[in-house]
């Protein structure tokens, strides 16, 4: 506690600054929860339960909410932006109060401008560039952006950093874990989240998004998967004009999707950009597993050619196989309409709270398959589908990967800017092929040979086990030690399953020997039995034995 009081003390003026805006809204309450009492102005203090009860009357909590975080600066507003992707964490009014923080700043001097580019690129800004514009295109919490051209006539854009943003992003980041802690000892929900832990998820976005650097290679990524894509574009990095505090970026002279009848005017197919677009997301999440985690419409933009132009690559997304695979489920579980499938396909993705009921899950799972029933393929909206997802998750506390959420936002984010382009086009149809290919990418041979390696050393390490604890079952049998403390009343059941999970187990090593035997075949010579090459009929026969195992996994059911 000490240490805790001692770190409050470092930042006592954040902390009283903090304390003061939460109760000029009305949150005095928590103010008192979490022991910042003590941070209030003493003529604030005498007033606090009147002010608060008259803010109560006048707004809700969402935008009370809100009005704090954007009155509170940068980090807060960041946090806010992350906890609006978080439909399983809150309600769907504190969702839709959340999404309308806007990041947007007074620009600061362009003499500090100056200033940064030659401490951080170590010469003059007239040394680098031929022209600098000294009103900015754009400015956040984070930086600015300026037009210029290089030297060589270049036309680019340059992202300053704001300065002193990295400290007071440390001091509030600081509090926060400071405050995660304190709820995660005391707070009623410690037993289901770990605040400390979403906190230092939180810190790992903000810090590389005030590292340029990163978003650097956050666009080089982009380039290098479209790189054989002519239906997009994504801006060159000037990585000997970048820093961690300064980038340089090709421009590229786009309409922006902000402006439909522009595109309009400049004889821009809408409906084509439209589809490309959808494409385009769908293959960042689909096959390559790292997309745009904020395609708004500023951030996008149609080229003479129709091809799309994404820019600001602040925030993005990443996500593993396992995890593609797992939403290419849900996905299709959609699609079919099949409720046992969305059911297994949330269970995997989510972190499932022992108390949950599972038969009030599935009946929810299945309201949202009869919501959709009787509406046509083309006409299913995917982003709400999937926030329908979300607010199941969020009604059953399942915690949903953090990925996932911002995978989410940014489908939500996408759609509604495909549909004010093409209002007919489908993404759930364009996702439907990519969804089957995805499935289907775990039955080519190197997934099936990483699935039979991976249950290889599970069973391995059973097997290893195994002679021991029989042997120890065996020793407090014989000494008559061996009790049964509880009747199973599913034994009979259990027993099956047990016996179904030994024969799965003998049957795969008798398929890693066939496989591993062959493969010793086919290196020592040309072996034939009746004519037939037994190498190559043992690799067949694996091929099939492994898909037959394969399929008998998949669709085995949990006990």
């Amino acid at each position: 506690m000490h240490f805790y009081l001692r770190k409050r003390y470092k930042h006592f003026s954040r902390y009283r600054g903090i304390a003061n805006v939460l109760v000029r809204h009305g949150f005095s309450y928590l103010v008192y929860e979490l022991g910042l009492s003590e941070f209030i102005d003493s003529r604030r203090r005498r007033k606090t339960p009147p002010e608060a009860a008259q803010v109560k009357e006048k707004l809700s909590p969402p935008v009370r909410l809100r009005l704090v975080l954007e009155e509170l600066g940068p980090t807060f507003i960041k946090l806010g932006q992350v906890l609006s992707t978080r439909g399983d964490l809150l309600p769907p009014d504190y969702i839709a109060e959340l999404e309308k923080l806007q990041d947007q700043v007074p620009p600061f001097p362009f003499a500090q401008v100056r200033e940064h580019i030659r401490t951080e690129l170590g010469l003059p800004l007239e040394e680098i560039f031929a022209t600098f514009e000294t009103a900015p295109v754009a400015a956040a919490s984070i930086g600015q952006v300026h037009r210029a051209t290089l030297r060589d006539g270049t036309p680019v854009v340059v992202k300053v950093q704001r300065p002193g943003i990295e400290k007071i992003l440390t001091t509030d980041l600081e509090i926060l874990h400071d405050v995660a802690r304190f709820l995660d000892r005391h707070g009623p929900w410690r037993e289901l989240y770990s605040l400390e832990e979403m906190v230092a998820e939180f810190e790992k976005i903000l810090r590389e998004e005030v590292d340029f650097t990163v978003e650097g290679r956050h666009a080089e990524t982009f380039r290098r998967h479209f790189s054989d894509d002519p239906t997009v574009y994504f801006p060159a990095v000037y990585w000997d004009w970048t820093t961690r505090k300064v980038l340089v970026m090709e421009e590229v002279a786009g309409i922006k999707l902000t402006n439909p009848d522009e595109l309009v005017r400049q004889g821009i197919d809408r409906r084509l950009v439209a589809r490309r677009l959808a494409n385009a997301l769908l293959k960042q999440i689909f096959l390559h597993g790292f997309f745009h985690g904020d395609p708004h419409p500023g951030n996008l933009a149609a080229l003479p050619d129709n091809r799309v132009l994404f820019m600001d690559f602040g925030i993005v997304g990443a996500i593993d196989e396992e995890l593609q695979e797992k939403i290419g489920d849900l996905v299709l579980g959609l699609v079919r309409r099949s409720t046992p499938q969305v059911m297994r396909a949330v269970e995997s993705l989510g972190a499932v709270p022992p108390h949950a009921d599972r038969s009030a899950l599935r009946r929810d799972i299945d309201g949202l398959r009869q919501k959709y029933y009787e509406i046509p393929l083309s006409q299913i909206s995917l982003a709400e589908s999937m926030r329908d997802i979300l607010a199941v998750a969020f009604k059953h506390q399942i915690r949903i990967p953090t990925q996932l959420s911002l995978l989410i936002k940014s489908l939500v984010t996408a759609e509604g800017v495909i549909a004010r382009l093409d209002p007919e086009l489908s993404i759930v149809e364009l996702a439907r092929p990519l969804a089957r290919r995805l499935a289907a990418r775990r039955l080519r041979p190197p997934a099936l040979r990483r699935m039979v390696l991976a249950y290889l050393e599970e069973y391995h390490r059973l097997l290893t086990r195994l002679p021991d604890r029989v042997d120890r079952i065996l020793e407090l049998a014989a000494g008559g030690e061996l009790k049964i403390k509880a009747v199973n009343p599913d034994t009979d059941r259990v027993m099956r399953r047990l016996n179904a999970m030994v024969n799965r187990l003998v049957f795969a090593i008798l398929l890693a020997s066939l496989i591993v035997g062959s493969a010793f075949l086919l290196s020592s010579g040309h072996h034939t039995l009746w004519g037939l090459p037994l190498a190559k009929a043992g690799f067949v026969a694996g091929i099939a034995l492994s898909a037959a195992l394969v399929f008998s996994i998949l669709r085995s059911r949990p006990f």
